[in-house]
């Protein structure tokens, strides 16, 4: 019995040791931490309708990170014109007022947005949104990797959009940095 005293005393003199070396250590620093996994690929499937305007993805972004873009379906771009039909490439045409000047009418777009500052109009009510962005095409298959933090969205290339119809279906695969 006496030696079994002694153990359990040996033992509780080496916990007490132990506490007294982990206390006066401190709190663990972030070298004590142990990294974070890497975050996995996101995949999403997101409808983009021809009269939707931007469509928000709800996929943040980092600097750095990859997307890629797979786009199938149909719009039209003048509800009743058959010749005003597109897929994701849109129509061999350019206009002067489009939100990507050099591609298609009515291709699928991009744009990576982070917001500035958000301000309410005193008399008209209205909320406007300050924001830093950069449009890119997609198109049918598109690859977009992010030179800022922000959200995604997608749209049509085209600043008319209440005559429009259909929409796009489009599957994105987020590829953190």
């Amino acid at each position: 019995m006496a030696a079994r005293n002694r153990a359990l005393g040996s033992l509780a003199a080496g916990a007490l040791i132990l506490a007294a070396a982990l206390f006066a250590a401190g709190p663990p620093g972030p070298q004590d931490q142990v990294p974070a996994p890497p975050a996995a690929p996101l995949e999403k499937t997101v409808a983009v309708g021809g009269d939707a305007g931007w469509v928000d993805t709800a996929i943040d972004v980092s600097a750095g990170d990859t997307l890629h873009f797979t786009a199938t379906g149909e719009i039209d771009l003048q509800r009743g014109n058959p010749e005003a039909v597109c897929g994701p490439g849109g129509i061999d045409l350019i206009t002067i007022d489009q939100p990507v000047p050099n591609a298609n009418l009515g291709t699928l777009i991009g744009k990576l947005a982070q917001t500035v500052a958000k301000r309410v109009d005193e008399d008209s009510k209205i909320e406007t949104t300050d924001e830093i962005f950069v449009l890119f095409v997609v198109g049918a298959e598109g690859t977009f990797t992010a030179s800022f933090k922000g959200r995604i969205y997608l749209g049509v290339n085209e600043n008319v959009l209440k005559d429009n119809g259909g929409a796009f279906s489009v599957v994105i695969v987020r590829r953190p940095a």
